[in-house]
């Protein structure tokens, strides 16, 4: 007798019992992305290993560990898509969407990533995103948040916070790089052999460490507040006084 054939560890199957809270869900998710001028965006779930790569960062969890990667039959390496927003720029640029363009973009769909399966994580696991190319100031991201308050609303969610920070400028996240680095450098007993390849590579990426032992170091790390120029800082503010005047709270 063959075995039985069962479905892929971490992939769940919606049941048509299930479907309609589905259906709801995205159909309020177009309903609020249409409302606010965005179009859909349909791109492959199969994508260039190579794109994942240059766009996420090789020294990354993703890269690393995650990403469903294989050759196919004329030797070039796929990865199923790990997130959205790589393929969706690439669409964007193969098909020349973003030439002199505005663009306000939506998509949903599955991605997949190989983590350990656990309550409410999946390694195929469906995500709903909006892209916007061409838009400058607070005003865009202040719009950004306003549509999730208001999906937030639709469902009826309502213990929710936003936390609010900036990247600020490449500028600015060049200085905080240098500040990362000099202050992890002077901790490396505290690093593994992992965090030691991030500090050379992704010094960033430290202060997502999970070690026990890293957390009262990256609890004294510089904040990236610290090291925002006047552009970032004058962006910062504006947005939050229109998140203010809309009614929107949010901790910083």
């Amino acid at each position: 007798m063959s075995a039985k054939v069962t479905g892929i560890r971490g992939m769940s199957d919606i049941l048509p019992d299930e479907t309609p809270l589905w259906q709801y869900v995205e159909g309020i998710l177009r309903n609020v992305a249409q409302s606010y001028g965005y179009r859909e965006f349909r791109v492959p779930v199969v994508e260039r290993s190579e794109l994942f790569k240059r766009s996420i960062g090789e020294v990354t969890d993703i890269v690393e560990k995650e990403m469903y990667t294989f050759e196919d039959r004329n030797g070039e390496s796929l990865t199923l898509r790990p997130e959205g927003t790589a393929g969706i720029v690439r669409a964007a640029i193969s098909n020349g969407l973003l030439h002199n363009q505005k663009q306000k973009l939506w998509y949903t769909g599955p991605m997949f990533r190989y983590e350990k399966p656990q309550k409410g994580r999946y390694r195929q696991f469906h995500q709903f995103d909006v892209e916007v190319f061409g838009y400058e100031g607070p005003d865009i991201d202040a719009e950004l948040i306003l549509m999730s308050a208001r999906i937030w609303q639709r469902l009826g969610i309502d213990a929710v916070q936003l936390q609010l920070n900036s990247l600020g400028t490449p500028e600015s996240r060049a200085a905080y790089r240098d500040q990362l680095v000099e202050y992890f450098s002077a901790h490396k007993a505290s690093l593994d052999e992992e965090n030691l390849q991030r500090l050379g590579k992704n010094p960033m990426r430290l202060l997502d460490s999970k070690l026990p032992e890293m957390q009262s170091v990256i609890a004294g790390a510089p904040q990236l507040t610290e090291c925002l120029d006047q552009e970032s800082s004058d962006h910062f503010a504006e947005l939050q006084s229109l998140l203010t005047e809309a009614g929107i709270s949010f901790v910083v």
